[in-house]
């Protein structure tokens, strides 16, 4: 992912912040902080509340980017819903004067007709201080619920080159949300105020440890059990979306296919006792017949192509291949080693889907003028492998679209997995690989 791409998404979390939340970031780079800040303070000035803002040496980085950002800062300022506080003024606080500070704040607010507050801190003010007095602080915020009370937000930017491991551990377990990459995630190591401040904690931490990562445990058992019944669910119904397929591919070959074929043989039945002015249109007839018996045949190998079912994988690839080439215009080969492989049913029409798909997406977006598809099977995997010399895409941009998230679930539910690699103007690869079951499996 690229920095711009990363720093929207940055914006995106951090926007979503609100009332009542209190978070903590750690930071390494500057224009990181900086960024970070801008988002929090803009979504706040966005939504009428009043902004504080406490900064370390580069108050005018801040002050920049706001304006940058279209923000004019000075009438923010005068107009009084906008305060920054620089490193010197804040170290002049202790962290009990500082909670009096945000709670006169956050009591105010509303009541000089801001629709809320909010604090940002880049929080080396306190380093010259005593440490866990700062991570008390922090908690005592959260045990007199100023945010709660208040519905204002708190984040709290630690640059992770000026603080020790040991403090970074203590400010993340009085922190209940935690900026990580571009998410805000909710933190799992958070501690309840009433437990971090009381005098015997040091003695239970071991026991809360102990206690958070049976709760941990449950959660992913809960989430993996989740998994499992999504996936059982997933595999029934492709399983039932691949019988009606082939049931109305069936009868589409049979019934209607085979009613076309009549009418076909009716009409050549009775050219010979139509006048000729009318006989000289039975050809036109015929072409037409021969047009839709053609369609209904390529509809039925699309819903369900009977020679995956009769001969296999191996037979209906070459058959998909043959007809892309001659419709999409385009050099398509196909190969398969060995001649005669062959998997487990749910991984042969996966394997077919993918194909199907990824042609598609060839025939519609790529302009290419060859497409290779190659399938291989050995004694422990089955891949299948697309590739084409079109104009490529980025993968990362359009991750969710093309129908790639459809061929990877495809995949994945039969316990394979899907891997895209393109880039603009140097064409596609598409691998898809499953795991075989051993012999004595079969």
């Amino acid at each position: 992912m690229d920095a711009d791409s990363r720093f929207e998404r940055v914006r995106a979390a951090i926007e979503q912040l609100g009332p009542a939340d209190h978070v903590c970031t750690l930071y390494d780079k500057r224009d990181e902080e900086v960024a970070i800040a801008v988002s929090y303070i803009r979504a706040g000035l966005d939504r009428g509340e009043l902004c504080v803002c406490v900064v370390d040496d580069g108050g005018e980085s801040i002050l920049g980017a706001l304006a940058s950002e279209g923000i004019d800062v000075g009438a923010e300022m005068r107009k009084g819903r906008l305060a920054i506080f620089e490193k010197p003024l804040a170290q002049g606080l202790q962290t009990r004067d500082m909670l009096g500070k945000i709670e006169e704040y956050a009591s105010g607010s509303r009541k000089a007709g801001h629709a809320g507050f909010r604090i940002v801190g880049e929080m080396t003010w306190a380093l010259e201080g005593d440490l866990k007095a700062l991570a008390e602080f922090e908690a005592r915020l959260n045990l007199n619920r100023v945010w709660e009370r208040h519905a204002c937000a708190g984040l709290c930017q630690f640059d992770v080159r000026r603080f020790t491991p040991e403090t970074l551990r203590e400010m993340i377990i009085v922190h209940p949300l935690v900026v990580i990459g571009d998410r805000v995630c909710r933190n799992p190591y958070y501690v309840a105020p009433e437990r971090y401040l009381s005098p015997d904690w040091p003695l239970h931490e071991a026991e809360w440890m102990m206690t958070n990562l049976e709760r941990l445990q449950q959660s992913q058992d809960s989430l993996r059990a989740s998994q499992e019944r999504y996936r059982s669910l997933s595999r029934r119904l492709l399983e039932q979306q691949e019988r009606e397929r082939g049931a109305l591919a069936r009868e589409l070959h049979d019934q209607l296919g085979q009613s076309l074929v009549g009418v076909s043989l009716n009409l050549e039945a009775i050219k010979g006792e139509l006048s000729p002015a009318s006989s000289a249109r039975v050809p036109e007839s015929m072409r037409a017949i021969e047009k839709m018996i053609e369609q209904v045949q390529t509809l039925a190998f699309e819903l369900r192509p009977s020679t995956l079912d009769e001969y296999g994988l191996v037979g209906a690839l070459r058959l998909l291949v043959a007809r892309h080439g001659e419709r999409a215009g385009v050099r398509a080969s196909f190969a398969a080693t060995p001649a005669d492989a062959r998997a487990p049913v749910e991984i042969e029409t996966a394997c077919f889907r993918i194909a199907q798909e990824a042609l598609s997406n060839v025939a519609r977006h790529a302009r290419a003028g060859q497409v290779e598809v190659r399938l291989t099977a050995q004694d422990v995997a089955l891949e299948l492998t697309v590739r084409d010399d079109g104009v490529g895409f980025n993968v990362e941009q359009l991750r969710t679209g093309l129908g790639l998230v459809g061929m990877g679930e495809r995949a994945e539910l039969a316990g394979g997995h899907l891997d895209i690699e393109s880039a603009p103007g140097a064409g596609t690869t598409l691998r898809a690989r499953f795991p075989l079951p051993s012999p004595k499996q079969l």
